[in-house]
């Protein structure tokens, strides 16, 4: 058998660099998993962020819909009733000269 003095410590050397370049390896991946997770992360907040935005703007519309639907039946009303307050004040003034004002029924 022939030895060579010193194989016994290149073995091990070379056993020592693959464990660490294994190492450094796991390390690089591990360093790459933990960013793609906080750009994944990252993404789910701005995505629902983007959701819950949307949501809020379609609740403002509907609210800024059901504020002009209630400001209009508002309206129609107050313009009822002055329709209404100047009439009979048109009929009180006929009624004073002696006039009336002749109905179709």
């Amino acid at each position: 058998m022939s030895k060579v003095v010193g194989a016994n410590v290149l073995r091990t050397a070379k056993l020592e660099d693959a464990f660490a370049k294994a190492e450094r390896d796991v390390r690089d991946t591990m360093v790459v998993s933990a960013t793609a997770q906080w750009h994944e992360d990252q993404n789910a907040k701005s995505m629902s962020k983007s959701l819950i935005r949307k949501r809020d703007q379609e609740a403002i519309a509907k609210e800024r819909q059901a504020g002009a639907n209630e400001l209009l039946v508002r309206r129609s009303q107050r313009l009822a009733e002055l329709y209404e307050a100047e009439r009979e004040q048109w009929e009180k003034e006929l009624a004073d000269q002696g006039l009336v004002i002749a109905r179709n029924r």
